[in-house]
This record gives C-alpha cells, structure tokens and sequence, in this order.
C-alpha cells in the first residue's frame, strides 16, 4: 500500500504543473536486456508484419534501413553506424514524424529519375481491400531532414480508370524488368491467375516525372497460378479474365537470382508457408518461366504463414541478404509456423541462402507477443519501480492466450534498466485468459499486491496469493469485480478517487467510453459497484473503437486523462468524473504507436516528471519522457554530450560539456517550456556557469546548440 500511496501524491503533484500540454519525445537511452544481453532496439514497440527496405536517411553516405509494419502502419527508421563488428543499426524515432503517411506496403525506389528515392505505398479507395498505388516523391531537405511530395502513377491503357488498383494483401513487384533503368510492375490481380506486366512509360508519355505505367503483357513469364497455389508452366491464355477461385493474395519480389540478365521471380500466395522461386529461362525483353521450386531455401521447410521476401545488403559487402516475414495481419489467430522473421545471406561460391536468424530484429526488442498492455510496479520491494507487459501469443487450441513478462529494474533510481525476469509472471498462462491489461494493488490489505486484470470479454479479474509478489497468482475466491461487465477489452487502472484509503477503478473499454467502478468497501475487504460507464462524455462512434485512459488527479477534485486510442494516437482531457470533460488536445505531440494505444505513467527515472509507456498491437512497447525543448527529438547523430552538477543545485550549476569546436548557445527552460536564460558559450569551453538565482524549485530542462551538433538534459532546483 505504501507504493500506491507514494505513486498517488506523486502524480497528484506533477498534474498541477502542467498548465500547458507538455510535448514528449521517445526515450532512447533506458537499457533493457535478455538472458545476459542488451536488447539494441528494445523500445521500438516491436513487429508483427513487417517490411523491409533499405534508404538513405541521413548525409552519411552509407545505407540505412527502413521497416514498415503492416500492423498499425507503422513505419521504423533505423540509422546505419560503423561498429568494430562491422554495420548495426540504431533506432532513430526522429525521423518518423517525417516519413508521410504510409497503408499497407511501403517499398522505397527512385521512380522521377532525380536520383532521391522516394517511397511506395497504397490509399484506400472505396473501401479497405479497393487500394491503389500512391507515391511519395522525396525532395531535397536540409541535412537530416526529410521531406516529400504526394503523387500518383498513372495508368495509360485504361481509359476509364487511370489508376493503378491492386488488393489490399498484396506485395506486388517493382524492378526495371525491361533493362531500361526505370521501375516497371508485375502484378496478379485479385482471383487472377496470370502474372501481368505493366512497363514504364514515363520516358515515352512526357518525361521520367510523368510516372507512366501501360500494361504490356497480361501473361508474363508464360505461366499460370492454379488452385494448389502453385504455377503451371508454358500453360497461360493472353486475355483470360480473371475469376474468383484464382490468386486471393501475393507477395512478390524481382531479382536476378541466377546472374543470366533477367529478372526470377520469388512468389508467394496468402496460404502459401513456402516461397516459390520461379527461375527465367527467357531475357528482358520475354520472360519464359521455365523451373519452379519450394525447396531452395531453408531445405524446404515450411517458413511461415504468407511469407513476404524482401532483399538487401545489410553489411555493405556487396553479399545480398534476404529477409522473409510474414505478409499476413492475423491479431487473433493461431499460425502453426509461428510468427518469425528470417534472415538468410546468399554464398557467393554456390548461390545458396544460408539462414542466420530467425528473429532478425524481433530479438532485439522488448517484444514477446502482440497486443500489449505496460503497468509499473515495485515487484520485489527494492525501491525501484519494474515493468511489467501484458501481451498475447498464438495458442494452437483458443488462438491466442495471454502472459505478462516481467521485467526488474537492474538499474539505480536516476538511471533504470531493466531485466527480463520471467515471461509469465505469476504463471497466468494456465488460465487462457485474453487480451490482458493489467492493474496492480493492494486490495484485501495483506501487503501483498493484487493483480486487476481486465479481459478481452471485458469483464475484470482479480488474482491474488498470500506469498510474495513474485509467487504464482491465483483467482481470488470471490471475485470482488463479478459484476463490473463492460463492453469488451476492458483496461482498468487503480486509483483512490474518493480519497477514502480504497483503490477504486477507472477503466477504458471497447467502444471508446470510460468506466468508473467505486470501492466502497474496506481497505481488507473491498466491495465494487460501477458508479457510471460513460465518463465525461465521451462516446466515440463506431463499434470498433477501445481506448486506455489514464488518469492523473489535478487540484479540486479534477483529473487530466490522457486517452490511448484504437489508431495507436493518444488524446488528452482535463475535468470531473461527474462532468463532461474538455479536450485539450485531439492528437499528443507526434505520438503514434501504430494501433491500440494502451497506456501507464510512471516516474522512472525520479526527477519527478513521470514517463508515459505505451503498448500497441504489434506487442512491444515505447516509453516517451516530457521535453519542452523542440518539436522533434534529438537525434543520435551530431549529439552533444553534457552534464549538470551539482545536480539538484540552489544557487548555480555549472554545465559540464565535450569541447565545441566553435561558439553555442545555452537554453534553460522552464516544465511549460518557458525559455529562462539564453546565453552564449564561447569556443572551446568545456564548463559553463549557469546562474539559478530567482528560479523557483522544481524541474527545468537546459539544451546546447552549436552549429551541427545539439545537446541537453535536465536540472533540478532545489531551494
């Protein structure tokens, strides 16, 4: 009970700092680790579908790496650095704000010929699975910046439709077929059975930015899709409409596997667990597919449901690197080859694909399911707030079932780290529970924390024991909150509303409206009764919605909510639980998670300001930290290291600093982002005295800017 309390007066106080929305920027720099190893991109909220390409996001010269999940649409910009084991890749969030709004695929390719690569993706037409192709066109930025342009290809041989429509599942192929040096498509048409080819025109309808594509060839390759999800060689009738028992989903990917001139095909179809490869016995010009094989990668054993392959050079050796994760969105199902991402690099003796991973990327993210849901607490009482994740993973009988991995901080109070303890805490896993959002406290009065856990069906479970926290859990024999339904995923978190020494419930739910469950039982025996389950108003439309409230108690009785969303956004209100609340902000900073937001706060670090954790759909998590410094976070290039100290101070600090190669300014800002001293730094200088005199206690941020490299971090004052 001491740790609820202390967590209560805490996010009481930091609710009455706030006067303004603070802005948030994602934390890159709180470690987490693995049976004895560092997870390198643990906070990248983890992936489900994704796709991989490579780009160029900064001015370094070398290639970095761009994923996009199809879960949630979430795009992952990582920065390729030089490291004594040769090229890795750092999670760089500062360029997603950048990146334009991506659906369902994202392929980067320069298609106007400038020499910028721009990005692919699709916009729904009339409905979900009716997309068509939309390009970003990249235009010239400032040096780390991004910047692009809306277009469309267009299509020439339709006269009634110039666009270029394709089904939502599928992953058609761009490659220069026709040895022209411009991208050209192949595509199967939704219950098609043949592979068209339409060439690009762009040089022929006006220029390389006409984007011009003719279909040429409605049966390339000679070859037909059958209903066994394989290819009929020599078999193809030019003309031939489609019909719906044909091809219901692709992934496919162009290359010149076999070094002959012309381009092999790499297919696979929606029920496909194997990548077919398809060799070209023809040239450029005519394709002729004459061999087909399932066997020429991972000594054809089945890979994974839908299997979408994607290539790259990942070390900069000139050696090709394929990557193959699934192109299939499942959320609720079980897939009986599990949900890897595999990344095999090609012999260049023999040509043939050695695998060296099967959790490219995923194992190094805190991420062990999908559909996750964070909660922090003092686990083994050693003063330092864990985490724990509720997530679901496939399950070969209910389709999924949920666990909560635990992770203990490892760490100190200013600098948490975390360590994966066990991925199913209090062995949950033997109820086959779904979709759990945890809450934890102290319900019956024994010391020993309860696990609130709110459920897909949304009803609310309470497990308990009488041992430790760490020991198993058990459902308590009478479920205080039997008769607390809500309308499905419910998400609860605890908090004394009445102030009467009870933890009582507010909760989130599957049509977006909030619930408030009143204790009013004891602090040993508690006794729950829903009060009212559409809080402050809020109801949006639609069936599917969800949302994860949290709220944080502000003077006079009124709370500030920040609302985790079903489009992976998060808004933020401020009122009274009996009144209608006031939306203070539709969209919170440039926070976007993806899908399903679910949401805690918590003061990690102790410098008073708490961290907001957020879960997705995609099964990992994000931590973001408040900063009133920029509109963007700072990225990893061109950091500038500093320190404060003393840190706290009272009259003065001095601000410890690399050596700057030329002059700096110094910023000290105050938690609204009011800026309260603004001076310069001469060259050269490693130390710079800060004056705090007529500065009130409390927390403030200070950040370095010189010409090409930026620093900062925060003081506390202490009168």
């Amino acid at each position: 009970m001491r740790t609820n309390v202390i967590l209560f007066l805490l996010l009481a106080c930091w609710g009455t700092l706030y006067p303004q929305i603070p802005y948030y920027r994602a934390v890159e720099d709180i470690s987490f680790f693995q049976q004895g190893r560092a997870l390198p991109y643990a906070l990248t909220g983890g992936l489900e579908a994704p796709q991989f390409s490579e780009i160029h996001l900064n001015d370094d010269g070398r290639m970095d790496l761009l994923i996009f999940d199809r879960v949630g649409a979430k795009a992952l910009p990582f920065i390729s650095v030089s490291a004594p084991e040769g090229s890795r890749y750092v999670y760089a969030p500062a360029y997603e704000p950048e990146l334009p709004p991506l659906n369902q695929m994202a392929k980067v390719l320069d298609l106007n010929c400038d020499g910028l690569a721009d990005l692919l993706t699709t916009e729904v037409l009339s409905s979900a699975a009716d997309v068509a192709l939309k390009v970003y066109l990249r235009q010239p930025a400032a040096a780390g910046h991004l910047a692009f342009q809306p277009a469309r290809l267009q299509l020439h041989n339709n006269l009634n439709d110039t666009l270029i429509r394709i089904h939502a599942f599928d992953l058609p192929a761009f490659t220069d077929v026709n040895g022209d040096e411009l991208p050209d498509l192949l595509y199967i048409p939704l219950g098609g059975t043949q592979l068209q080819y339409y060439e690009n025109i762009s040089m022929e309808a006006g220029g390389c930015g006409s984007l011009a594509f003719e279909l040429r060839d409605d049966c390339w390759g000679e070859a037909s899709y059958t209903l066994e999800g394989a290819f009929e060689l020599y078999s193809c009738e030019p003309g031939r409409s489609p019909f719906s028992s044909g091809c219901a989903g692709s992934a496919m990917l162009l290359f010149d596997d076999d070094g002959d001139g012309d381009q092999d095909l790499l297919f696979s179809g929606i029920y496909d667990y194997h990548i077919q490869r398809l060799i070209n016995g023809g040239d450029a010009q005519v394709a002729e597919l004459s061999s087909s094989s399932t066997d020429w990668l991972y000594d054809g054993q089945p890979l994974l449901e839908f299997p979408a392959p994607f290539l790259a050079d990942l070390a900069e050796d000139s050696s090709m690197d394929l990557i193959v994760a699934t192109n299939r969105i499942n959320g609720a199902g079980f897939s009986p080859f599990g949900n890897n991402v595999f990344h095999f690099r090609q012999d260049n003796g023999d040509g043939s694909w050695n695998l060296l991973s099967n959790r490219f990327m995923v194992d190094g993210m805190a991420d062990h399911g999908f559909r996750s849901s964070p909660a922090v607490w003092d686990v083994n009482e050693d003063g330092l707030p864990d985490l724990l994740i509720g997530y679901n993973s496939s399950h070969p009988i209910y389709g999924y079932t949920s666990r909560i991995a635990l992770y203990l901080n490892t760490g100190t109070a200013g600098e948490p780290a975390f360590t994966l303890s066990t991925d199913d805490f209090g062995m949950l896993s033997i109820y086959n529970l779904k979709s759990i959002h945890p809450a934890i406290g102290d319900l019956t009065g024994d010391g020993v924390p309860e696990l609130v856990l709110g459920l897909e069906d949304g009803t609310l479970q309470v497990y308990t024991n009488s041992v430790s926290a760490l020991s198993n859990y058990f459902p308590m024999a009478s479920n205080p909150l039997a008769q607390a339904t809500l309308y499905g995923y419910a998400r609860p978190q605890l908090i004394d509303v009445d102030e009467n020494g009870t933890l009582d419930l507010l909760c989130g739910a599957r049509n977006g409206a909030m619930a408030w469950i009143d204790n009013s039982g004891t602090p040993s025996a508690p006794l729950f009764t829903l009060v009212r389950d559409t809080l402050g108003g809020v109801l949006p439309e639609g069936y599917f919605q969800e949302c994860s409230p949290f709220f944080l108690k502000q003077n006079e009785g009124g709370y500030l909510i920040y609302y985790g969303r079903l489009d992976g956004t998060i808004s933020v209100y401020q009122g009274r639980l009996d009144e209608d609340f006031t939306l203070l902000a539709p969209r919170l900073s440039t926070i976007d998670v993806g899908e399903r937001a679910t949401l805690a706060l918590h003061d990690l670090n102790g410098d008073g300001s708490p961290e907001l954790l957020v879960g997705n759909m995609r099964g990992g998590i994000e931590i973001f930290e408040v900063t009133p410094l920029s509109g963007a976070s700072v990225p990893t290039r061109g950091r500038l290291r500093a320190r404060a100290l003393p840190n706290p101070a009272s009259e003065e600090a001095w601000i410890e600093m690399e050596s700057l190669n030329g002059t700096a300014t110094l910023m000290l800002f105050d938690m609204a982002g009011r800026l309260l001293r603004n001076e310069n730094i001469p060259a050269g200088e490693a130390q710079h005295r800060l004056n705090l005199q007529g500065l009130a206690t409390g927390l403030y941020y200070y950040r370095i800017q010189s010409a090409n490299r930026v620093g900062g971090g925060k003081l506390i004052i202490q009168k």
